[in-house]
């Protein structure tokens, strides 16, 4: 483990108890005495994300998620002023939402303001015509889904983590759902948004993407994670609650069956809304423990759904058979009703890892040239990064499919990993550092829907090469030229 990547992790920088002090005042006249916190109390109420990085940091009384001030702003004039001031003082921000991510993102690692955007939780303007919303960060994925649905609709976005997620944090880290493979990553549900610049400056970007008008800004921000902007409102796209959900469920002998039954249905034009390959590993170990079937080897769930009846029986009697013509064989469609009844119970005890366990999903992304070489050589490289003794377990799916190619979304669990901090961290460093390499060499990209936060900080430049990264540096600096905007992360300096 190099010094830059232990760095990585590292809290710093902070304000003396005299800026806090006047700084708090300032922000108290902004947005209110009860909206600001600080020192414990508001370290202690807003704890950092839900990474194993934050949680062993934690553990140790060595926490890598510092904020000097908490603020809770209401409106975009708020966070506008609230950055004003940020940069007229050059005092750090670390915008947050509902703190669900794995990647280290939302810590505010060097002190300074952590900026709370849970009370801007409000639908700004729902159009039935064109199925649009405009919906503010801080509204939890859950809680903006119950609300559409009470009218029929559906944001279509359900990420594991959506009883916690918000909606701008979802965009901020360019996020996935279990329905990605129909309705698309989350990218491809915004078509506008409002964004907070460092400067204070509030840009109003085009109500429609991929207009005529030049570079399409909005997909700036999108997985930006508040480097370059806060998200203040996203204008999304919505549809109408399915009138059915068709199931299937087949055993492959093999994966690579399993995958090419996947590439067919893809490249072929039908989009199942679910599509999920378990490794044996996965099915046996995992999706058994929920659905109790007697799973016994790689298994496929298929869920189809929409707004014609006619239309699901067909689309989903076609993807059926592809998979049989790929040597597939039927199992109970009510295996994977029980998945889908079930499906966020892999999220909360007795499924969910807890400290003293190491933790971490070291999802890549490739085409179908390079997918199964993505596998191998991903999965392969986290078993021999380190030492047997430390009895890691590895279950992998691929559960969000592209018309190009998928996902591979290996689970990492060592059930105790060593008593002291620093080695704790080499432990967990060696693996994500082995499978970064590896996705890399096989012609992946390191991650497909989590982000890069603290964890794949060190790694991006081996993605984007010197000049990518040197680009990237270079919006960067022309947008925050005090770096003032999660300062350190995905390595922006």
């Amino acid at each position: 483990m190099s010094k830059n990547q232990f760095s990585n992790y590292r809290s710093f920088g902070g304000l003396s108890e005299a800026d806090i002090a006047s700084l708090s005042g300032e922000l108290m006249s902004i947005v209110g005495k009860s909206r600001v916190h600080t020192g414990e109390a508001a370290r202690s109420r807003y704890p950092g994300d839900m990474s194993w990085l934050t949680a062993i940091h934690a553990h140790y009384g060595k926490p890598i998620h510092r904020p000097d001030v908490v603020v809770s702003p209401t409106t975009t004039k708020q966070v506008s002023q609230v950055m004003a001031l940020a940069w007229l003082r050059k005092t750090a921000v670390t915008p947050v939402g509902g703190a669900s991510g794995v990647q280290g993102a939302a810590n505010a690692n060097c002190g300074g303001i952590l900026l709370n955007l849970r009370d801007m939780n409000q639908i700004r303007e729902l159009d039935t015509l064109s199925l649009t919303c405009t919906v503010e960060p801080g509204m939890i994925v859950k809680a903006f889904e119950e609300q559409l649905n009470a009218k029929g609709l559906s944001f279509t976005h359900y990420p594991a983590s959506a009883e916690w997620a918000s909606v701008g944090g979802s965009v901020a880290a360019r996020g996935s759902g279990v329905l990605s493979t129909k309705y698309g990553n989350i990218q491809d549900h915004v078509l506008s948004a409002e964004v907070v610049l460092p400067d204070g400056s509030v840009v109003e970007l085009p109500n429609v993407p991929k207009h005529g008008v030049g570079p399409e800004l909005t997909q700036l921000f999108v997985g930006s994670e508040g480097t370059l902007g806060i998200i203040t409102a996203v204008r999304v796209k919505l549809r109408r609650v399915p009138v059915k959900r068709r199931f299937s469920v087949f055993r492959f002998e093999d994966l690579a069956s399993s995958i090419e039954a996947g590439r067919k249905i893809m490249i072929s034009g039908l989009r199942p809304a679910v599509m999920r390959v378990y490794d044996k590993d996965a099915a046996t170990k995992s999706l058994e423990k929920t659905v109790n079937a007697g799973l016994d080897g790689t298994t496929m769930v298929l869920m189809v759904d929409g707004d014609h009846e006619r239309l699901i029986d067909i689309e989903a009697t076609l993807c059926d058979e592809i998979c049989l013509e790929n040597g597939a064989r039927a199992l109970s469609p009510l295996i994977g009703e029980t998945w889908w009844r079930r499906r966020y119970d892999f999220y909360h005890p007795p499924y969910a890892p807890e400290l003293p366990q190491i933790w971490a999903t070291m999802d890549a992304v490739a085409d179908f040239a390079h997918i199964e070489a993505l596998y191998t050589n991903v999965t392969n490289a986290l078993r021999e990064s380190i030492d047997p003794k430390w009895n890691m377990t590895l279950k992998t799916h691929l559960s969000h499919w592209y018309d190009w190619g998928s996902m591979i979304y290996p689970r990492v669990i060592i059930p105790k990993g060593p008593d002291d901090l620093e080695a704790a961290l080499e432990l967990h460093d060696s693996f994500v550092t082995a499978a970064s390499l590896a996705a890399v060499k096989a012609g992946g990209v390191i991650n497909d829907h989590h982000g890069v936060g603290m964890r794949l900080a060190p790694h991006l430049e081996k993605q984007f090469g010197a000049a990518g990264i040197s680009l990237l540096r270079s919006i960067k600096t022309s947008i925050d030229p005090h770096h003032i905007l999660c300062p350190g992360k995905m390595g922006m300096q």
